[in-house]
């Protein structure tokens, strides 16, 4: 079950990676602003290693968030894979990642650093993971 999820969180993140990359194509824009000189580990790096190093991160974390869900379920904290309780898990995920992660790629919190409908931009990103990552979990049948 753990690894079922583990998968459907990877996939969800994979479909919204998906949509990010197509909805530019049909006028969406692109939502972040690129920074002058992307770094890592203190390395200056160029724009197609900053995006790629985001799209590693964005699947690893869309595969913690499901496995860490399926954990807390297995250890009996959440009640199962309903509606509600992955409900609940996308707006904690809103949180962990406005208030933690966010800030540590120098968006600001919630992303307001570039403008003032990121954070809505967020919240809807993170409950859509967690739509998709629901109907994956009852199509795949836990």
């Amino acid at each position: 079950m753990i690894l079922i999820a583990g998968y459907a969180g990877l996939a969800a993140g994979v479909i919204l990676l998906f949509l990010a990359h197509v909805a530019p194509r049909f006028g969406a824009g692109n939502f972040i602003r690129e920074i002058d000189q992307p770094t890592a580990f203190g390395r200056k790096i160029s724009h197609r290693e900053a995006h790629l190093i985001g799209i590693l991160i964005h699947l690893l974390v869309s595969l913690f968030a499901g496995l860490v869900f399926a954990w807390l379920v297995d250890q009996r904290l959440v009640s199962g894979f309903h509606f509600l309780p992955v409900l609940g898990w996308s707006v904690i995920l809103t949180f962990v990642f406005g208030l933690i992660i966010m800030p540590l790629e120098g968006h600001g919190i919630f992303g307001v650093k570039h403008d003032a409908w990121f954070p809505v931009d967020l919240f809807l990103t993170s409950i859509l993971w967690g739509l998709i990552f629901f109907a994956l979990m009852r199509v795949w049948g836990v």
